[in-house]
């Protein structure tokens, strides 16, 4: 039973670390065209969130989700 764990564990980190250098690499590609601080004043009003000290880390974060979703879609289209 903990070589099935094990070999998920494994196989999930494989397939994680393939696509988390395919999004680092879409993500880097957008971030040298896109004014970063501009993205995340757009992302934050299309959220209703003030960004922040005085926002929640969730908030902050979901803020951060969405501009990484961003930057992800528009380094995938550059390609």
């Amino acid at each position: 039973m903990a070589n099935k764990k094990n070999s998920k564990a494994s196989s999930n980190q494989e397939n994680g670390s393939i696509g988390g250098n395919m999004t680092k690499k879409a993500v880097s590609r957008a971030k040298k065209s896109t004014n970063t601080k501009a993205l995340k004043q757009e992302v934050a009003e299309e959220l209703g969130i003030t960004p922040g000290k005085g926002a929640t880390a969730q908030e902050n974060g979901r803020i951060g989700g969405t501009m990484t979703k961003k930057l992800y879609n528009k380094g995938k289209k550059s390609n």
